[in-house]
Parts: C-alpha cells; structure tokens; sequence
C-alpha cells in the first residue's frame, strides 16, 4: 500500500545512516624564533651554528684578550699586571676638610667668648672675660662696645689700651654710649694707680665732651 511505508525484507525497518561530521583537525600553532636586540644573528656554516657577529672581544687597549695574554706571559709579569688592571683608584683623604672642622670650632669659640664679654657686668667678671678671651690667643675686637668693656680690665695695662683705641676710633665714629664712656673714663681719672693712665683718661674724656 502506498500510505505504508515500504518494509525491507525480512520486516525490519530500514533506517536512514546520518553521515558523520568529518573531524576537524587541529592547526598547529606556528613556532616564530625571536632574537634578542642586544644578541648575535645566528648562522649555519658548517653543519654547526656561528654567530655572525662572533668578534674577539678587545682589551682597553685595543687588542684582543689572546695578544694580550701572550704579552704577559712573554714577560712573566702577567699576575702584576692583572693586579693592576683590576685595582681601583683609591680614595685619598682630604685633609683640608678637617682643617676646616677645627677652624669652625675655633671660630664658634670665639664667638661665644666674645658674647660672654659683651654682657658681662662688674670689673670683676669683665676681667676674667678678657683673660679667657686672651689665654685662648683671641684679641679684643677695635670695636666701641667691646673696647668699652675693657676699660673695666683691673689690669691698668689693657685699660690703657683700650683708651688708645677707643681715641683712634672717635676720629671717624661717634660714641655709641656716651654716658657709660665718660663714667669710666672719670673712674680712671680719679682712680687709677698709675698716673699715665690718669693722664690717658682725662684727656679722651675732655675729647668726648668737647664733641
């Protein structure tokens, strides 16, 4: 009948085979050989690989490592002179930097010294100010404040001195405490034991009144 399907012999069904899909094959992934910016192209030559641009290397003085090392053998000084191709420069010491440490101690010391002079009070502490200043080998600055201070001294040898600079000085300054200089100049002129420095004194103290 033809509403039937047809029926192979032997009453089985046929049944329709679905072709297989074909497997697919895998590509291989392709191998790229990359060199190095900094290294060698290769080259076959020989049945072995060389470097193209394989060079002896040169020592510092242009020739190759081989001339060189047949040079120091031929004279048999070859362990001096590598010792003396790899020896570093040595350091050599400064000397003048620690000169300059001492000179910027002496100079602190000065400085502090001469500070503790100028706010000093009393003949007393003003004498010993001086002293220290003296006995470290520094000199009284020729200037009005620290002169002024040494008129104190209770030596009558730097008060005289300090009367010699302080005249030489009022030549082109004006007296920056003109109270204080007359009251210790009218103290030497009155009291001093040597009559030089009586004289010393009364003579820059007529001169500071007078200007």
């Amino acid at each position: 009948m033809d509403g039937q399907q047809r029926r192979a012999p032997g009453g089985k069904k046929r049944r329709r085979t679905k072709s297989r899909p074909e497997p697919k094959i895998k590509a291989e992934p392709v191998l790229i050989v990359a060199r190095r910016p900094d290294s060698p192209r290769m080259t076959k030559s020989m049945g072995r690989s060389v470097a193209a641009s394989a060079q002896p290397k040169r020592g510092p003085s242009g020739a190759p490592p081989g001339a060189l090392e047949s040079e120091l053998t031929a004279d048999g000084s070859s362990a001096e002179l590598a010792e003396r191709a790899v020896e570093k420069p040595r350091r050599v010491a400064r000397i003048a930097a620690a000169q300059g440490v001492d000179l910027d101690d002496q100079a602190l010391l000065r400085e502090r010294l001469l500070n503790r002079l100028l706010h000093c009070e009393g003949r007393s502490a003003i004498s010993q100010a001086v002293d220290t200043l003296l006995r470290h080998e520094f000199t009284v600055p020729e200037e009005q404040d620290a002169q002024l201070q040494l008129l104190e001294h209770v030596n009558e040898a730097h008060a005289r001195q300090a009367i010699a600079v302080m005249s030489r000085l009022l030549t082109s300054e004006s007296p920056i405490k003109r109270p204080i200089l007359e009251q210790r100049l009218r103290r030497l002129e009155e009291e001093a034991d040597e009559a030089d420095t009586r004289q010393q004194a009364a003579a820059l103290r007529k001169r500071v009144r007078a200007a």
